[in-house]
């Protein structure tokens, strides 16, 4: 089963290396990523609020954070009638990529995500993102704006547009990275008081930086989600549901 109500927005995604990467949207309430040989592709370190995320590992090797221990994960060890899944508590740091070592290095890397609750966002999520980082790479200089000038200009567009979905989708970026600083230098040992204090200060960090960047957005008259990259039928779809649940719907 396919959907897509607005067959000039793609239900498959794909961008160039050197963080190649290929989003397919063509099943309901999951995305399958598929990574090429050689990308530089990373889900960055990121925690959710109010889903617990799955990765089902369909083909080659992966590196997977979940809080603070890193696994190394292969498709070929399990039966393809019982990939392997990996669930992700809501509120846990985690990250994946490519696993390039001595195994798996030359074969593509195939992922199922997929959440609880299952409200479709996920999609919503990818589209929208996709759609701000593709048509920033479209989009050209004016002639007489300094290059320096455009290209900040741009930078600031991207990540402001980026935060604001971030927010609004429950994909909330470790932005700082001080904790991990900290426990390399040795001022913060872990499982201490000291260290679950910078986690809960970094993540409140994060969400109000998100929060504030989701309101310059609404200001210069943008939403976090946008009928240019959502598919007319799943934009109202998200549309209900953040008014079912007190939202606005931007």
């Amino acid at each position: 089963m396919t959907y897509n109500s607005n067959p000039t927005i793609p239900i498959i995604i794909a961008r160039n290396p050197p963080s190649a990467v290929t989003y397919d949207l063509s099943i309901p309430h999951r995305v399958t990523i598929t990574l090429p040989l050689g990308s530089t592709w990373t889900s960055g370190l990121h925690f959710h609020q109010t889903h617990d995320e799955y990765l089902c590992l369909l083909k080659g090797t992966v590196r997977v954070r979940l809080g603070d221990e890193i696994h190394i994960l292969t498709a070929s060890n399990h039966s393809p009638l019982t990939p392997l899944e990996i669930k992700v508590p809501k509120g846990v740091w985690h990250e994946w990529s490519r696993a390039d070592g001595d195994v798996g290095k030359d074969e593509e890397v195939i992922v199922v995500e997929r959440t609880d609750p299952t409200d479709g966002d996920k999609a919503i999520f990818f589209w929208n993102l996709n759609g701000v980082i593709l048509k920033a790479q479209r989009t050209t200089k004016p002639a007489l704006a300094p290059a320096w000038a455009f290209g900040l200009a741009l930078d600031i567009w991207i990540t402001l547009n980026l935060f604001a979905i971030f927010h609004m989708l429950d994909n909330i970026p470790v932005l700082l990275g001080a904790r991990e600083l900290f426990i390399q230098w040795g001022l913060v040992s872990r499982g201490s008081w000291a260290e679950a204090l910078l986690s809960e200060l970094e993540t409140a960090w994060a969400v109000v930086v998100l929060w504030a960047a989701e309101k310059v957005i609404r200001v210069l008259g943008e939403g976090a989600v946008r009928r240019e990259f959502t598919p007319e039928k799943e934009y109202k779809e998200w549309m209900n549901r953040r008014r079912e649940k007190g939202g606005v719907g931007l």
